[in-house]
């Protein structure tokens, strides 16, 4: 059996205990090193190694540029920096945002696939939205192993879930059915990673997606199918799974209804208090204006009341 000795973790909502479940697990002389992306606070880097390293008996540390890849680790990428890793060394990147994220799981794992090919397995936990699982796809398609947690236990189901629809995952599992898992598979035969043609993502039509606009840049996006996995991908670089920009284009239409409310509010008073300084033959028309942005008022927040209550 090849031996799987570069595991890369992916994680956001309820991840800190779900990488300390996992990393507690895993033997003081695992034969692979391992690298995290967690989508965490601008300060996590203050805690996360040392809460990782207490949870087990392998010493967790950022990533940083240049840094010899040594087995028996864990690497954590940084806040605000995609983890980019080579064959000998990691390398931290400031480009473009994906899913929303900075680090991206994705880019990680693409990373790990480029590099490593078949040593790879690759590990989807607990999150919201689909980050990982077009990642996940890079390292199938390389010859890597793809592993999930169950959604039934995780804290948050998207994450798991979006890779399990989208790819032909291997393994499903429990927390702590994971750590032996990985040692296993980290022990197989050592040889230099055996890469494979990689299918090109299918560009659709760029009329689909022509009205996408990306929510980091504004520019237009492309639609890029991965299998089954959509990514939608604008001229900059920043990339969205279509649950990530399903969910941006939810946010974008409540802050929109919000910046609507609060221009009525405003634009209601600046009416009111001009009352007085237009001719009494336009009163009239000046209140039906008021009453109508009134009622317009009232519909906004009706509308953004359902949807707290939704």
């Amino acid at each position: 059996m090849l031996a799987r000795d570069r595991i890369v973790i992916g994680a956001s909502a309820g991840g800190v205990s779900a990488l300390r479940e996992l990393v507690a697990g895993l033997p003081v002389h695992l034969p692979a090193a391992v690298f995290i992306s967690l989508h965490m606070f601008e300060r996590g880097e203050l805690f996360l190694p040392d809460l990782l390293s207490a949870a087990g008996p392998l010493q967790a540390c950022l990533a940083h540029d240049d840094l010899l890849i040594e087995d028996g680790h864990i690497y954590i990428a940084p806040p605000d920096h995609h983890l980019l890793i080579g064959v000998r060394t990691m390398h931290l990147g400031h480009g473009p945002k994906e899913g929303l994220q900075r680090p991206s799981i994705n880019v990680m794992f693409r990373s790990a696939a480029a590099s490593f090919g078949d040593r790879v397995a690759g590990v989807v936990l607990t999150g919201l939205l689909d980050d990982g699982a077009a990642g996940l796809w890079e390292i199938l398609e390389h010859g890597g192993v793809a592993v999930v947690q169950d959604p039934e236990e995780a804290a948050y189901r998207s994450m798991p879930e979006s890779a399990i629809r989208g790819l032909n995952v291997q393994y499903i599992l429990r927390l702590k059915e994971m750590a032996p898992l990985l040692t296993r598979l980290s022990m197989g035969e050592r040889r230099e990673a055996q890469t494979v043609p990689v299918a090109a993502a299918s560009l659709l039509p760029h009329a689909s997606s022509r009205f996408q606009s990306c929510p980091e840049c504004g520019g237009v996006t492309t639609l890029e199918q991965h299998g089954a996995i959509k990514e939608y991908v604008c001229h900059v670089g920043h990339r969205l799974g279509l649950q990530s920009m399903i969910s941006d284009k939810i946010d974008m239409v409540e802050r929109t209804m919000w910046s609507a409310l609060a221009q009525s509010e405003e634009l209601v008073a600046l009416l009111e208090e001009t009352q007085q300084d237009i001719q009494p033959a336009l009163m009239r028309t000046r209140e039906s204006e008021i009453a109508q942005h009134r009622d317009t008022m009232k519909t906004l927040r009706e509308m953004l009341e359902r949807k707290k209550v939704a």
